[in-house]
């Protein structure tokens, strides 16, 4: 199954438990599933995800998850058009694969968190982080490399599925980074512990 069908076939639970089994299941499909291309210079292979998921007024779930960026009560009196399946969300902390669902009114995306970077030209993984390691988990670096969105219609920046697709583990669930819980839409000091962060159990190799 390719990741625009994960996605896609995704439709959300009641409970936090239900959802973070469903997320349980998607991850490997980002983790392993195949690479961001950017133009013919690199490729971005993910290592960390971190999932959000909130529901909007009249949906059927009642999750909420007010950390989240594109959602209806962010922007009072403005329409906010739902995202296509597998978009790429630029905002204040990074990168996010989106899959929100205008059906079911509810907004969901995979924070990409850590990754690794691939230069196609010289062949090789860059160092990006000391002592030589091959991954990064400064999400908003990625501004540094997913840039340049050409608006001639031509894909520079496209999702490329790994040719070979085979079950993958990824290590038990984490909270997410820097997310509090909120109270009466007021973010508290109180750590969200929503086990909504999954990575790699090995890094990337080629």
């Amino acid at each position: 199954m390719t990741l625009i069908e994960s996605l896609k076939s995704f439709k959300g639970a009641a409970t936090i438990d239900e959802l973070t089994e469903l997320f349980r299941e998607l991850a490997p499909a980002i983790i392993y599933g195949g690479y961001i291309r950017v133009g013919e210079d690199f490729r971005i292979y993910i290592h960390t995800v971190e999932f959000y998921f909130h529901a909007e007024n009249g949906s059927p779930f009642d999750i909420q998850d007010l950390i989240v960026y594109h959602r209806e009560e962010k922007y009072k009196g403005r329409r906010v058009p739902y995202f296509p399946v597998l978009s790429l969300h630029a905002h204040a902390s990074g990168y996010d694969i989106t899959f929100e669902n205008e059906a079911l009114k509810y907004r969901a995306s995979a924070l990409i968190r850590a990754y690794s970077i691939y230069d196609v030209k010289e062949k090789r993984f860059l160092d990006t982080q000391k002592g030589g390691r091959h991954w990064d988990d400064r999400s908003t670096y990625l501004y540094d490399f997913i840039n340049g969105f050409p608006i001639d219609g031509k894909h520079y920046i496209e999702w490329i599925d790994a040719e070979q697709t085979c079950p993958h583990e990824v290590k038990e669930p984490a909270p997410r980074r820097n997310v509090f819980t909120y109270e009466n839409g007021k973010k508290t000091d109180k750590k969200d512990l929503r086990p909504w962060s999954f990575s790699r159990t090995k890094d990337i190799t080629l």
